[in-house]
């Protein structure tokens, strides 16, 4: 088991959502104050091995909510597709009405399997089927917004992942990542 500490996290109602989410998923998160500063935390995550012990059912799946916390809804989209089973993610009405488009068809192109509601927005049901048993291509459209390629590159360790992103048609941020070896090789070249 390996944990995980942040330390001199702000605590926000953000920061409470992602911790609520990663303990329905089944980890072990420990939240403890701050000595230095009052408004921040030291928290710690208890990894399993990249097994993720909580997931649903088609007929009744693991809801995860979001609120309005586009770092965490973005991120937990990209986590639970290493997991086993299915997953809604639900968030406030303004959640709702934020772009996933770039990101959930990242998520189809590498195999998995995501059900959004109309206009690839949240409410949507990802189907978990763990880690890619070959390496797989993927193209990420960031035009909507970049964090779509860094939520990739998040768990990209554990796909195998080749992934390109492309800024406004002048940029390109080519990653290679590689579970093998944990070598990262990150460029960016402008046209």
């Amino acid at each position: 088991m390996v944990a995980l500490y942040v330390r001199g996290a702000l605590w926000s109602e953000d920061t409470q959502i992602m911790v609520d989410a990663l303990r329905k998923l089944g980890f072990e998160v420990l939240v403890e104050p701050d000595p230095a500063q009052y408004s921040n935390r030291t928290i710690t995550v208890r990894g399993l091995n990249g097994w993720i012990p909580a997931g649903g059912t088609p007929a009744a799946p693991l809801e995860l909510f979001v609120g309005n916390a586009g770092t965490a809804a973005r991120f937990l989209a990209a986590f639970v597709c290493l997991g086993k089973g299915v997953y809604k993610l639900v968030g406030t009405e303004r959640m709702h009405q934020r772009p996933q488009k770039g990101l959930f068809n990242a998520l189809r192109q590498l195999g998995y399997r995501v059900e959004p509601a109309p206009g690839d927005k949240l409410p949507a049901l990802i189907y978990g089927s763990g880690p890619l048993a070959t390496p797989t291509p993927c193209i990420v459209d960031i035009t909507e917004s970049s964090q779509f390629c860094f939520r990739v590159v998040t768990v990209c360790q554990h796909w195998k992942v080749v992934s390109k992103c492309c800024w406004r048609k002048s940029r390109r941020i080519a990653l290679r990542c590689n579970d093998e070896s944990n070598d990262r090789a990150v460029s960016q070249v402008r046209r």
